[in-house]
């Protein structure tokens, strides 16, 4: 047995498939219609009806602030403003956590909460070139200080 997918239910699967395909950018791999469809990396959605039918109860809870989906971005401003245009609710702009990393989250059409970050990369190489040592970003970032360095050496800023 093995982990295969999270499946979020909404009330209309091809205007959250706009979401997820379009803004978000995850990639389809598995089409069903109007009844669902699977992405890459583990994400599906599922029409509420047939997910009704298929646990054989009506009583599905949108809105439960419960479960988040998480998607890290290297310009999170850049799809915050997308998200702000395209009218969904904000649950908090873009907010520094306490390891760094910006955040903002948002509700989707069935108000599922969507959480967007900072790729760590781009938080850390902005923290190197704002000064910061490499034991000061591992301790603000809780990475270990060898990996830091992987990292930086990877993007060749140090």
């Amino acid at each position: 047995m093995g982990f295969k997918a999270v499946i979020l239910v909404v009330e209309d699967v091809l205007k959250s498939r706009k979401l997820y395909e379009e803004i978000l950018g995850c990639k389809v791999e598995s089409d069903f219609g109007i009844y669902n469809v699977g992405f890459e990396g583990g994400l599906a959605l599922y029409k509420k009806s047939l997910f009704s039918e298929l646990i054989n109860n009506d009583n599905i809870v949108s809105g439960a602030n419960n479960l988040s989906v998480y998607f890290e971005i290297d310009d999170i401003s850049t799809l915050r403003d997308k998200v702000v245009n395209s009218g969904f609710e904000l649950v908090h702009d873009i907010e520094e956590q306490p390891w760094g990393q910006g955040v903002f989250r948002f509700y989707d059409y069935d108000k599922h909460i969507i959480e967007v970050a900072e790729n760590m990369y781009v938080v850390i190489e902005n923290m190197y070139k704002n000064g910061m040592t490499v034991p000061m970003i591992a301790d603000k970032t809780g990475y270990a200080i060898e990996d830091v360095t992987s990292i930086l050496q990877e993007l060749q800023i140090m």
